[in-house]
């Protein structure tokens, strides 16, 4: 499983694996600002080569917002191991979120290297297969069964919204900070055509998912 961090764009590759139906699975610990780099480039490769360029801008925003969102999974799960405290007790997690945004960013490195140690990756998968576009992000740190209740709940009430102006007025979570990315996520993807169906986030005992999958063939909305 190769770390991102250490490898170039290779066209060829890319388009041959494509071809085969072979998912192309990007793997990374930290995802420092030249990864996202490389993950935008084989986005916009995979998407020329299935013939939806259209969809470039739209997809490459929500997959960055997952591979954030599961950057930050992984740095909160070692930062409450760091704390001492207890990711799925309720008392412990107000307590550890009441400090983990100020904490972590005054002292990033530090928990990003933490991060590798322990072996938190951030994984991307992008599978053509049966004339589906089949995204995923995984991570290793796996979400619990209360954020999971309310990511579900946040995505629920996105699958209402026609706008963002709307879905600001109604969902900002201060404590979390990813609710309202989530939001335009769902948005995004209804805005080029993709159903409400197409993107859910899953969990295992070992990875967390967020999976979209869209139509090889989608037509152009509006």
């Amino acid at each position: 499983m190769a770390d991102l961090d250490d490898i170039l764009v290779d066209v060829d590759k890319i388009n041959k694996a494509i071809r085969m139906e072979v998912p192309l699975v990007m793997t990374t610990y930290t995802l420092p600002r030249k990864v996202e780099q490389y993950i935008e480039q084989v986005v916009t490769l995979f998407l020329e080569y299935v013939k939806q360029n259209n969809l470039k801008d739209n997809v490459v925003y929500c997959i960055q917002e997952l591979v954030v969102n599961a950057k930050k999974a992984n740095t909160k799960r070692v930062y409450f191991i760091d704390q001492g405290l207890d990711l799925n007790n309720a008392a412990d997690y107000q307590k550890g979120m009441a400090t983990f945004k100020d904490d972590t960013l005054n002292n990033l490195d530090y928990y990003l290297d933490l991060q590798r140690q322990q072996g938190l990756y951030i994984k991307l998968i992008l599978h053509l297969k049966d004339n589906l576009i089949n995204i995923e992000v995984r991570n290793n740190a796996t979400i619990t069964a209360d954020e999971l209740e309310r990511i579900r709940s946040r995505l629920s009430k996105a699958r209402e919204f026609v706008d963002m102006e709307e879905a600001i007025f109604q969902i900002l979570d201060d404590s979390e900070g990813a609710g309202l990315g989530l939001v335009m996520l769902v948005i995004m993807l209804k805005k080029v055509g993709i159903g409400a169906d197409a993107f859910d986030i899953l969990r295992t005992n070992t990875e967390t998912i967020a999976r979209i999958v869209i139509p090889k063939n989608l037509k152009k909305a509006g």
